[in-house]
């Protein structure tokens, strides 16, 4: 039986950056996005205006997109009812790229800061003090990190636990959670490789699974590469306002299309680069292997030439020791001569 055209859902890639930043400039979207992947309840989100696409330029005249930031500062509530504001740091990225340009960001969010209040025990006047703002990263990648779990999201946790005593802390600790972090880090591709025994029992996974669908790059394409075409009944009520603002997007975005190409381009411009490197990091390989090899054979030649030094020294000893030998028992020169092959002068010389 054929599905109903009414059935299916139609939406802009959200995978590219102008569409992904469309999506996540709606505040109440970016707080589904996120407080669904950390399952933590979000209260209160400000994005961040320092949020960008770091640009490397690939010829005088062009640019390409290396890697897309976005930054939240938000307001968790926590089990017990208080609660932390963190920074939530959300990158994203369609190739593999160096790791360095990943930390570098991470180090200069690390540093951020917040003011507050707080009353001098001593005088109970109120002092102004900057405090550490605790760091969430999230990166959204559309490649793989690893082989062993092939799992669609890895999760690092901070463990503070004694050596000796090998008690884990319960308790903040100001500053060890103030000097590490946690990090999420979601790899699309493995979305097919999560069959539902993995997560039709638990609510978190269920709904995790649900938003990250959206990015589903094997969905049934339509006539337009850009777009992704869904069955509407995988996606739960609460996905509604994302699956709205992404249909928004064409409508509010004249433009949408056309940077969509360009992004393409950055794109097809930087798997070009990309392969260069591979094929010269290759070709360098092979002539250091090959270096290696004749280095190798030159040093194995070195060491035969030695050999055979030392042992023509050694048979030259010999020889000699033999003329001095048959000279002191009697024979004549012509004799000595005959069975060493030295020359007259020499054996006159023993």
């Amino acid at each position: 039986m054929e599905t109903p055209e009414n059935e299916y859902i139609v939406i802009p890639n959200p995978l590219y950056d102008v569409v992904f930043k469309y999506l996540m400039e709606d505040i109440e979207s970016a707080k589904i996005v996120i407080s669904t992947l950390i399952n933590e309840k979000i209260t209160k989100l400000v994005f961040e205006p320092i949020s960008h696409a770091e640009k490397i330029k690939t010829s005088p005249n062009e640019q390409e997109i290396r890697l897309f930031h976005l930054d939240f500062l938000a307001t968790i509530e926590k089990p017990d009812g208080s609660e932390e504001l963190i920074m939530i740091e959300l990158q994203k990225a369609n190739q593999s790229s160096d790791i360095f340009r990943f930390k570098r960001y991470i180090s200069a969010n690390f540093q951020r800061k917040r003011e507050t209040e707080i009353i001098n025990p001593k005088t109970q006047a109120i002092e102004k003090v900057q405090l550490p703002i605790r760091l969430l990263p999230i990166f959204i990648l559309n490649f793989r990190i690893e082989k062993e779990l092939n799992d669609l999201i890895i999760k690092t946790n901070r463990l503070k636990m004694g050596v000796f005593r090998e008690k884990i802390l319960q308790e903040n600790n100001e500053f060890i959670d103030n000097l590490s972090f946690d990090m999420w880090v979601v790899q699309l591709p493995n979305l097919s490789k999560i069959s539902p025994s993995e997560y039709e029992n638990d609510e978190y996974k269920r709904k995790l699974y649900a938003l990250l669908q959206l990015f589903d790059q094997n969905a049934q394409k339509t006539d337009n590469q850009h777009r992704l075409l869904f069955l509407r009944h995988l996606f739960p009520d609460f996905l509604q306002r994302l699956i709205n603002r992404l249909k928004a997007a064409d409508s509010e975005n004249p433009d949408l299309e056309e940077q969509m190409h360009a992004e393409d381009e950055y794109l097809a411009e930087l798997i070009k680069r990309d392969n260069e490197i591979s094929y010269y990091k290759g070709r360098l390989g092979e002539a250091t292997e090959k270096l290696e090899k004749t280095a190798g054979e030159l040093e194995k030649e070195k060491r035969v030439n030695q050999e055979r030094e030392k042992t023509l020294l050694e048979k030259d000893r010999l020889i000699l020791d033999l003329a001095k030998s048959l000279k002191e028992v009697g024979f004549s020169l012509e004799q000595i001569q005959e069975k060493t092959g030295l020359a007259r002068e020499i054996i006159e010389q023993l």
